[in-house]
């Protein structure tokens, strides 16, 4: 069959390589359709510590099911895939943080993923409510937003959005623009801070009241709307933008600070004046990945028709396309490229 796989950093190609193997309480799935992930390029240019190789990319999977050894999916089931392979034992996974697992395994990262025709779902990932039936009505394409939509998800419930809050989103890649869609759809007041002009526009088409150029200072922004008393919720969405304390002041009283989008490698480390963080009763979450349930509830907010992120869909290409896509997204001209034709 015809896969991507990375050999090591730079060196990615469509090989053909052997069937994967039917795991014990596994499945094997068709791929449909994959969605590229910057992760996914990431890995690609430079590597990622959870990644070993000969690697299979592709972690934002919808796929039918063509062979079971699990009492749980039938042949013919049309599915979503959560990328994590808990190891059900932990205190984490017992706690249902399993996104936080000492010992998990990631589909895509050090278990073959799905930029390939035919992909194995390891029982443990099975177990552990890693998959999901689709809707018959949902694209199975608009399916594969479900893992980046569950991360926010997750990041907007550490955060704790809640209806009437004002929350200032920095970024309006596909992450932040999900980020907008979801909390707008919750009854919150969105501010987006992004550069580029049209993802400001698309920003306020998809349920951002306000988008400001940062250049024009978007601690004053954030001010300026809410009457100077901040924000309630601050998601930082983009590696560019870090925790300092312009950012504590622009916080309301008890506001949420979501550092959503790690910084990159080699970055300085932030000084903090802790004493804005003691008065104003400020909190600071981290937010990595997402939880099976926070997967589930995704693709049942995809389901419901209550966000439209079709305009995040930039393309849809087949898998011999793949470099393209990773281009397109590296230079701004794209959101999301989806990879649906894994023949091609």
């Amino acid at each position: 069959m015809r896969a991507a796989v990375l050999r090591g950093p730079g060196n990615l190609s469509i090989e053909d390589i052997c069937e994967p193997r039917c795991p014990e309480r596994g499945a094997i799935i068709e791929v449909i359709a994959c969605a590229v992930c910057p992760t996914d390029i990431k890995m690609v240019r430079t590597g990622q510590k959870d990644l070993t190789y000969p690697r299979v990319l592709g972690h934002e999977v919808v796929g039918t099911v063509v062979k079971t050894r699990s009492s749980s999916l039938s042949v013919g089931d049309a599915i979503q895939i959560w990328p994590g392979i808990p190891c059900g034992r932990c205190r984490s996974c017992l706690r249902g943080q399993d996104n936080m697992c000492s010992e998990q395994g990631i589909v895509g990262f050090n278990q073959d993923g799905g930029f390939a025709e035919r992909m194995a779902i390891p029982g443990q990932l099975i177990d552990g409510h890693g998959t999901n039936l689709l809707p018959d009505d949902l694209d199975p394409v608009m399916a594969t937003l479900t893992e980046p939509l569950a991360c926010c998800v997750h990041g907007q419930s550490m955060a704790r959005v809640e209806q009437d809050d004002v929350v200032a989103i920095f970024g309006a890649g596909p992450m932040g623009l999900m980020h907008a869609a979801l909390a707008s759809s919750k009854g919150a007041s969105v501010l987006v801070i992004e550069p580029d002009p049209e993802r400001r526009r698309l920003a306020l088409r998809m349920g951002a009241e306000h988008a400001v150029d940062p250049a024009d200072g978007p601690f004053d922004a954030i001010a300026e709307r809410t009457a100077m008393r901040g924000a309630d919720v601050a998601i930082l969405a983009t590696p560019k933008v870090k925790v300092n304390d312009g950012l504590l002041r622009a916080m309301a009283p008890r506001g949420r600070i979501c550092a959503f989008s790690g910084l990159r490698k080699g970055e300085p480390p932030s000084t903090l004046d802790m004493n804005i963080l003691h008065y104003r009763e400020l909190v600071l979450v981290g937010a990595y990945g997402c939880t099976s349930s926070s997967d589930a509830e995704a693709l049942r907010t995809l389901a419901s028709g209550k966000l439209d992120l079709r305009p995040l869909i930039s393309r849809r290409m087949p898998l011999t396309s793949i470099e393209e896509a990773f281009t397109l997204i590296e230079e701004r001209l794209a959101l999301k490229c989806v990879i649906d034709d894994m023949k091609g």
